[in-house]
């Protein structure tokens, strides 16, 4: 990590450039994340407020909340986080992240920094590192005076880690804990997460249900992204209950909404999506159709991991067709894309 958010103000000295921060020794270029953020809590856990991200500084009187210029700068590097999260810079989304996260202690705004714990430990999970998401999302639970959405996010995102690591009994637990404390429009989120349990643990009927649920509650709260999950999950939910054209047609249906969108990894996975039902299915043709488009949005979009895994798979629709050599050459290339990830 290039930044570390301070929780108190530390004086750096020429001779090892350290820092004393809330009575933790550290490098103050090189601080661990961690250190930080139990730092954090126990400052939040001293200091508390009642404001919420976007309310004025005192929180009373007759006036309409206003931004503050302060909550406006907060806001501003969350949104350049958003932003390079979609496009896979995840350091770039962590540095911004951070930048919020300091700013939101420096007012004492509880809500602020549970919301900017909650986003990092996102972009951890994305990167892979389990470890450090779920110390960030166990620290939201430490937090005073946050409001049950806040925690309900919370609760989803430990849902989706037991998840990554298949504890399926723990993931529906934090899950329908996630859908007790508030369903507002993110209910569908959650119920597409019990369709994806119910999948793992091999019961298609519950996750259909489920995937159904989840469609009907994303399309009514128009979350466009939340109702193409929920098509992929039916997609995927038909193809193994041997139902070719309803797949098909799920995974098409999931793809006019990720181009709408412009979300190149979500397109990438529809396309592969139907691939793999193609190739499932004998439609040899298709099947390589669908994989060069899948690594052709996955190159040019700059994801060389999906672009490799599309090569992956192109290369065994070519080999099941009988063009070896297109296999062998396709195979190479994926070799040279596993370098460049």
């Amino acid at each position: 990590m290039s930044k570390s958010p301070k929780t108190a103000s530390c004086k750096v000295t020429a001779m090892n450039n350290r820092c004393q921060v809330s009575g933790v020794r550290c490098q103050s270029k090189k601080l661990t994340l961690i250190n930080n953020y139990r730092a954090l809590i126990t400052f939040v856990l001293m200091f508390t407020v009642h404001c919420s991200l976007f309310t004025v500084v005192g929180c009373g009187g007759p006036e309409a909340p206003t931004l503050s210029s302060i909550h406006a700068q907060a806001a501003g590097y969350n949104l350049n986080a958003a932003r390079a999260a979609e496009k896979g810079d995840y350091e770039k989304a962590l540095d911004n992240y951070e930048e919020a996260l300091r700013i939101n202690q420096s007012i004492e705004n509880t809500e602020g920094i549970a919301v900017n714990l909650i986003n990092m430990a996102v972009i951890y999970q994305k990167q892979g590192n389990i470890s450090e998401a779920e110390k960030l999302i166990d620290m939201v639970f430490l937090i005073p005076d946050i409001n049950d959405s806040i925690k309900a996010e919370a609760a989803f995102e430990k849902a989706r880690l037991y998840l990554k690591a298949k504890e399926l009994a723990k993931a529906r637990e934090w899950v329908n804990k996630s859908l007790s404390l508030n369903k507002g429009i993110r209910e569908g989120s959650r119920w597409n997460l019990l369709g994806r349990i119910a999948l793992m643990e091999g019961n298609y009927a519950e996750a259909l249900t489920a995937a159904n649920t989840a469609l009907k509650l994303n399309s009514g709260n128009k979350q466009r992204a939340e109702e193409a999950n929920s098509l992929r999950l039916t997609a995927e939910i038909k193809a193994l209950s041997d139902k070719f054209e309803d797949s098909m047609s799920s995974y098409i249906k999931a793809l006019e909404i990720d181009k709408e969108s412009g979300d190149s990894k979500k397109i990438a996975m529809d396309l592969m999506g139907l691939g793999e039902v193609s190739l499932k299915y004998g439609r040899l043709q298709d099947a390589v159709n669908f994989y060069i488009r899948a690594y052709t949005v996955s190159g040019t979009a700059g994801d060389m991991e999906g672009a490799s895994k599309a090569a992956g798979s192109l290369s065994e629709a070519y080999r099941k067709s009988g063009d070896d050599k297109k296999a062998e050459e396709i195979l190479k290339t994926k070799s040279d894309l596993d370098k460049k990830k």
